[in-house]
């Protein structure tokens, strides 16, 4: 199948995925109160002496896109092939199957997949809970007030109140911070300005340095002065139009001479430094080499952002300060988010250029800024990724988490150290799994499709951009919800399926630890698979043979690239047979099986749920049931790509923080795109059209400007500066 490049456009009032979420259903059903109500598995009948059911499920899996289930891409490997068994054939590994098959009988059967312990923590939790860390300077929504509030910024001084310098130290893998020595009553670091950095340099130490610029750049130093006073609002008689075109000349000036080339390119560094202090002035007036000056510490810059020109200096620590611990569980999520912005592997070791964001190793000490006010922030530079103050599961309704029981997905499937009360405290309870899966083997001779053989970025969706994975009850982007107060997750994330393939857009400048080959077979592949299933009651059995069919019109889609339109197969001439034990037993013949309509267990299955778990409501009236169903059934054709994307940074789409639909409001939307914005989630508050057509005016008035734009980037070369331009921006629009 040939790939297809989409052609975008502006899309107005909301935001466009490749995803969307099934809702949590509002209470998880629990089939068994107990671990000893659960059926044994050397025991042919239940805990009631009525019969349990045993045998074997064989399918048809046809492929119809292209296709690609890899044992998996190791971090020095660029191509995903394939999937083999030890015969050298293809094959979808049983597994792979298993976990389509779960996660449709976890929503089918409203199963809770957040189980708490003793302790009520969540470490058995199908969905980590984990911290994120955010970052937003220049914003003007709800994220970039919480990020400020903890900034505390000093208007007059143009400085944060809380932010502090110290280092980072690495005992016996234990962390401590220990605060430099203050120098000046404004900070206790210092910012220097490249220009200027470049005159107090000592020749010894230039060569450990790494600039953003060329020396070139030093002529235009006074005009770059010039060009600061009108940006940064020092003349008041300065017009909007005058600072947007000292804006657009200073960027021009900069971009000429950035150091963006060669082996002396500019990198993140920190190098030890002596330097002397003019203290009357709170100036650092000599830099050079450890031991030469008076004062000692480590100057240092970090990531390279548009319009940046500082450098910065952390005197020695402070002794008499004492140390403050870091919790294990913020180093945890420190590392978690290093993985989550591609610095670091899941193995846990550092990507090539990032070492300057890595922890120090055992012994080592490493200059580092930090927030320490209700809780800890840190990071090694100044723009912090604070700490949100909750976890993903804090979203998360208790009637769903803390529902007591074993849900229909663990009776069948198993589950381990599951603790149950008794009067002598908490047992351990584990239960092996029902049902087992045999690899899916293709049938006649697979083979490679070559046109949809093409390179991937590897990536991974972002939880952490709130407006899509988080429910909102207003669009306005000031009042959306963050991982912060009361929040609820959206649900289980589910992929659309398209009867197209796409070709993802990689940059020209892509690091290629970013990218691999995948070597997909094409569409129209067939496999076939065979599940063995044991001692499950009838409407378990009706439930797992749902999850595994869905409804006649249904697809499921597996494997890589599911995004771009890979992996949507039909699972097919489903054969149940059950054993007739009474034949097993009672006679030598080894033909004991007797074929079933699956039908009849589905639809004893929908019965029950609808008549014991949801008072007598049909079952396809059940929100998340209703969504699966939805998305399993709608297959996106090519001229509607553009609305089941990924949105894009060049031009920044994700500016606007618009709100991601439900998945049946987006079907609306699609078909009636006169709906307003407002309406595109169940819960939304009305706006009024004008606030409406005033956006989209904002938006196309100011696209151009920001089309270089990164979502962490920011807007000036301090974080003060940047406060204070998004505050000019956001009076301009009003």
């Amino acid at each position: 199948m040939k790939p297809i490049d989409i052609k975008y456009s502006y899309i107005k009032g909301y935001s466009v995925a490749p995803y969307n979420f099934i809702s949590l259903p509002k209470e998880a059903i629990a089939r068994y109160k107990h671990p000893n109500e659960l059926p044994a598995h050397n025991n042919f009948t239940n805990r009631d002496n009525r019969p349990l059911l045993s045998g074997t499920i064989e399918y048809t899996l046809e492929a119809m896109a292209p296709i690609i289930i890899s044992s998996g891409i190791k971090d020095n490997e660029k191509d995903a092939y394939f999937f083999t068994n030890l015969n050298g054939e293809y094959a979808i590994p049983g597994n792979t199957i298993r976990g389509v098959v779960r996660t449709n009988t976890q929503i089918l059967g409203c199963s809770n997949i957040i189980k708490s312990d003793e302790k009520g923590d969540y470490a058995e939790s199908e969905i980590q809970d984990s911290r994120f860390l955010f970052r937003d300077i220049a914003g003007n929504g709800s994220l970039a007030k919480k990020y400020k509030e903890i900034l505390n910024i000093d208007r007059v001084k143009r400085i944060s109140r809380n932010l502090k310098a110290g280092y980072i130290v690495n005992e016996n893998n234990q962390y401590y911070i220990q605060e430099s020595e203050k120098l000046n009553d404004i900070r206790n670091y210092f910012r220097v300005d490249e220009l200027y950095l470049r005159q107090i340099l000592d020749k010894g130490i230039i060569r450990d340095v790494k600039f953003m610029y060329k020396p070139e750049l030093s002529i235009y130093e006074e005009e770059i002065k010039e060009l600061n006073k009108k940006i940064h609002g020092r003349n008041l008689r300065v017009s909007d139009k005058e600072k947007e075109e000292a804006t657009n000349k200073k960027k021009a000036i900069l971009n000429e001479w950035k150091n963006n080339k060669g082996k002396d390119r500019y990198r993140p560094y920190i190098v030890e430094v002596s330097f002397n202090l003019d203290s009357k002035n709170a100036k650092i007036i000599k830099i050079g080499v450890k031991g030469k000056y008076i004062k000692t510490g480590f100057l240092l810059s970090g990531g390279f952002i548009d319009g940046k020109l500082a450098h910065y200096l952390v005197p020695d620590p402070l002794p008499s300060m004492g140390k403050i611990p870091i919790k294990e569980e913020d180093i945890k999520d420190y590392k978690d988010d290093l993985v989550l912005t591609k610095k670091m592997t899941k193995s846990e070791t550092i990507i090539h250029g990032n070492e300057f964001f890595n922890l120090p190793s055992k012994g080592e000490i490493k200059p580092i800024f930090f927030i320490h006010t209700d809780r800890l922030h840190f990071g090694f530079t100044p723009n912090l990724r604070m700490f949100y103050s909750k976890t993903v599961l804090d979203g998360v309704p208790s009637t769903y988490k803390d529902v007591k029981g074993i849900s229909y997905t663990d009776a069948i499937f198993g589950f381990t150290n599951m603790k149950y009360k008794n009067n002598n405290g908490f047992i351990n309870h584990s239960y092996k799994s029902r049902v087992s899966f045999e690899d899916a083997v293709a049938q006649d001779e697979a083979t490679v499709d070559n046109d949809s053989t093409m390179k991937m970025i590897l990536a991974e969706p972002k939880a952490t951009s709130y407006n899509l994975y988080l429910k909102q009850d207003d669009v306005d982007k000031n009042s959306l919800k963050i991982y912060e107060g009361d929040f609820h997750i959206r649900g289980i994330k589910q992929y659309w399926l398209k009867d197209y393939i796409e070709r993802p857009k990689i940059e020209e400048n892509q690091n290629d630890n970013m990218t691999f080959t995948i070597h997909p077979l094409k569409e129209g592949t067939r496999f076939s698979g065979k599940i063995h299933f044991n001692n499950l009651e009838e409407d378990e059995l009706g439930l797992f043979l749902w999850a595994l069919k869905l409804e006649d019109n249904c697809y499921q889609n597996i494997g890589l690239a599911k995004p771009y339109g890979f992996g949507r197969v039909k699972i097919k001439d489903i054969k149940l047979k059950i054993e007739d034990l009474d034949k097993k037993y009672s006679s030598f013949s080894f033909d004991y099986f007797k074929s079933e309509d699956i039908s009849k267990y589905i639809d004893l299955y929908k019965e029950k749920l609808s008549k014991t778990y949801l008072n007598g409501k049909p079952v396809y009236e059940e929100e998340s049931i209703k969504e699966l169903i939805f998305i399993k059934s709608k297959v996106i054709a090519e001229k509607d790509a553009d609305k089941y994307r990924y949105m894009r940074f060049k031009p920044n789409e994700f500016r606007y923080r618009n709100v991601l639909p439900t998945i049946l409001k987006y079907e609306e939307l699609q078909k009636n795109p006169n709906i307003k914005k407002q309406d595109c989630n169940n819960n939304l508050k009305h706006k009024s059209h004008d606030n409406q057509k005033s956006y989209i005016n904002q938006k196309q008035k100011s696209q151009h400007n920001y089309k270089n734009r990164k979502q962490d980037s920011f807007a000036s070369n301090i974080m003060t500066d940047a406060f204070k331009s998004a505050e000019n921006r956001k009076r301009k629009k009003k």
